[in-house]
Parts: structure tokens; sequence; C-alpha cells
């Protein structure tokens, strides 16, 4: 008698847990689901246009852009913020190297191309793969971000230093 009432008791305590679980699933996702990103960062499903000041249809949304002139060449960043967070950025950069610069701390990683085509993302904690046009999710410090890379195309030999000049587009979206 007592196991079946500590099972039925275990079994109900399961299911809340359960529609709990999905209710804040629901949650998160309505939360976040103005912001996409696939091959591109799409807000409310229209593209964001990196070369505007403003993203259409949101009124509290700032782009701005910056550019950093280094001797592998002129890195372009496009940031994102909405009411004044940080949101995402696209960059184009001249290195092998993505670095999301976030108000108290730049995380980054290197890039290199494996063998098979994968992409190796690393730094001393991570080691990540993908490829590119693939949206990968990314932990930073308890910060989750999603990051695709466009283009990637390495002008330095493999056993040059870190960093290295490379061809590297990518976008980044804090996701929490």
């Amino acid at each position: 008698m007592s196991y079946r009432f500590i099972k039925a008791a275990l079994l109900q305590g399961a299911i809340i847990c359960l529609v709990a679980a999905c209710s804040q699933g629901a949650i998160n996702k309505a939360s976040s689901s103005e912001w996409l990103l696939t091959d591109a960062l799409y807000y409310n499903n229209k593209p964001v246009n990196w070369q505007q000041r403003r993203v259409n249809g949101c009124s509290t949304c700032l782009i701005q852009n910056d550019s950093v002139l280094q001797p592998e060449g002129i890195t372009r960043f496009y940031t994102l913020y909405k009411d004044g967070a940080w949101i995402a950025v696209q960059e184009q950069s001249s290195l092998n190297v993505i670095r999301l610069k976030l108000p108290l701390h730049t995380p980054y990683l290197y890039v290199e191309q494996l063998g098979n085509g994968e992409l190796k993302l690393f730094n001393q904690q991570h080691t990540y793969k993908t490829k590119i046009g693939e949206v990968i999710n990314i932990t930073f410090k308890k910060q989750l971000f999603s990051i695709v890379i466009t283009a990637f195309t390495l002008q330095d030999e493999k056993n040059a230093a870190l960093p290295r000049r490379a061809r590297l587009n990518y976008t980044a979206l804090k996701i929490k």
C-alpha cells in the first residue's frame, strides 16, 4: 500500500515538474522569439541591415559601427544594442578570432579550418566544432550566445603564431 502511494506521489511530482519546465521553456522562447539567427540575424522575421543605424520595427535598437586598422588589415564591427544593452555583433575580421566585445569582458575564440571542412573554435577553456553557415551555441561566463560563421579563409600558414591573418565574417547573438 505505501509503495503504491510513494510511486503515485513521485509520478505526480514528475508530471508537475514536466509541466513547469515546459511552461518555462515557452516563456523563454516567447521572450527571445523576436530575434533569430540562421544565416543572418532577423528581428521579427525581417533581416537586420547592419549598414543602417536603426533596426526596422525596433525603436529602441541602435547599431553602432566601428573599424580597426591593424597590421593584418581592417576589421569592421557592427554592434547592436537594444535599450542600451548589448544584443548582437556582426564582424568582418582580418584575424582568425571571434571576439564578443561585451561591456565587462571580451571573450574570444580562435578559428581554424580542419581537414574535413569543419571549423574548430577554441580558447584555453573550450573547443567547439562547426561548419560555415551552421549556427552553434556557446556559453561564456554563464552567458549563452548563438554564433554563425558566414565566411572563413585563412591567409597565413597553419604554423604561424596565433592570431593569424584571415578573412572571417561572423554574427553573434546573445541568447540569455
